[in-house]
């Protein structure tokens, strides 16, 4: 059976996961410029880039409105990163180079990682409380999935390079926010 996330818990993840998404769609998006002045040669990975910002802008959208609205959650109103590591990796992730590696960072790292996150989400909320969340979450996922189909643009060491990174943060969300450690 499943436990779902008590309210506390929702908060802390959905805030989480709206920085992330917010972060990650402002690093794609200056990847994208970069990208842009970068020449003809870097065009597709412009607009690639340019998409996946965008739909991450949209899930924020989606998961504003999942925020449990209530005063004893005040604190966790505002978007925030689960962890000061996951911070420092971001912005770690942002100073890459090369238009092509960011490209094979955001579609064979972060989109998977986030699509983790999601599907996570979906084998640890419960019904009969979190229903909202598990619905978004599937629905996300499932947007993911669907814009990155052509995914794949080689670049191991740049790719290796943000998984470590990203790894070493616990995730885009952190493992105790996405698991609660009070579940063991």
């Amino acid at each position: 059976m499943r436990r779902g996330y008590s309210v506390a818990q929702t908060a802390r993840l959905v805030s989480a996961l709206r920085w992330a998404c917010g972060r990650l769609s402002e690093i794609l998006g200056v990847w994208a410029q970069e990208a842009a002045t970068a020449g003809a040669p870097h065009a597709v990975a412009s607009v690639r880039l340019t998409v996946l910002s965008r739909r991450l802008e949209a899930h924020l959208e989606t998961l504003d409105g999942l925020q449990p609205d209530s005063v004893l959650m005040a604190g966790w109103r505002q978007a925030a990163p689960a962890d000061q590591a996951l911070a420092a990796a971001l912005d770690e992730m942002a100073a890459m180079e090369g238009p092509l590696e960011r490209l094979a960072v955001a579609e064979t790292v972060i989109v998977p990682a986030l699509a983790g996150v999601y599907r996570e989400i979906g084998e640890h909320a419960a019904p009969h409380c979190d229903a909202a969340l598990a619905s978004a979450a599937r629905a996300l996922r499932h947007d993911l999935d669907r814009g990155t189909a052509a995914a794949g643009t080689g670049q191991p060491g740049a790719v290796g390079a943000a998984h470590g990174v990203l790894a070493a943060a616990g995730g885009l969300v952190g493992l105790d926010v996405l698991t609660p450690g009070e579940w063991a």
